[in-house]
């Protein structure tokens, strides 16, 4: 593995990561982007460097990701931009696991070089789009302060679309677990110090009322066999 390295300019920020760091990084995120054209800010990534962090989130409002990986000098300047997950993708995946890559990131676009294996250079525009939670971490905040409401709360449990929660697998990594924990109307999920996300889970609280709980007819003793001998 590659040291990483970071160069910054006045609202330019590079950094240099391993193509197996760059898909974890990416990865964790871009199953959370929507595929529906008619809402353009869902389809993005929005990325963000600030302090000693660089951050990429997407949602769709069903999930939502951000991962983050170090920056080894903090940036100058805050650097925020948004470009197509769709995009991203495609660029992601013919970049090489072992290969050194650098990432440029500016206020126009991002720029991938893969400097081995063999040199290439992708470039995505910024797309303009105004990042949907611009303030992310206190949006976050509020909800994992707001009491746990009854949808997480019901004594059935909490009941979770699966496939959105296969979303998160990609955020695992070296083995670390998913950490979920309720936080409003969101089950908070959390994996290493690298991820955070949210899964709004489905609201069954009526039906509930009305349907047989799963767990019926499971623990009940069996009938005794009269034609045992």
């Amino acid at each position: 593995m590659t040291a990483p390295a970071t160069t910054t300019r006045t609202n330019e920020i590079t950094i240099g990561m391993t193509g197996r760091e760059l898909r974890q990084f990416l990865g964790a995120v871009l199953p959370h982007a929507s595929t529906d054209d008619s809402l353009p800010v869902l389809t993005m990534v929005t990325f963000e460097a600030t302090g000693d962090m660089l951050h990429a989130l997407a949602t769709d409002r069903y999930t939502l990701a951000i991962a983050r990986h170090p920056l080894p000098d903090p940036a100058p300047d805050k650097v925020t931009l948004t470009v197509p997950a769709a995009a991203l993708g495609a660029v992601l995946r013919q970049i090489k696991v072992r290969a050194d890559v650098r990432l440029t990131l500016t206020s126009d676009g991002l720029t991938l070089d893969q400097l081995s294996d063999p040199r290439l250079t992708y470039r995505l525009h910024a797309t303009g789009e105004a990042p949907l939670l611009a303030d992310w971490r206190n949006w976050i905040a509020n909800r994992l302060t707001a009491k746990p409401e009854p949808v997480v709360t019901s004594a059935r449990g909490v009941a979770l679309n699966p496939d959105y929660l296969a979303r998160f697998r990609a955020a695992s990594r070296d083995h670390l677990p998913l950490e979920i924990r309720p936080a409003g109307r969101c089950m908070v999920i959390t994996c290493g110090t690298h991820f955070l996300g949210l899964l709004t889970p489905m609201d069954l609280t009526k039906m509930s009322e009305y349907s047989t709980d799963p767990l019926t007819g499971w623990l009940s003793t069996p009938p005794a066999d009269t034609n045992a001998a």
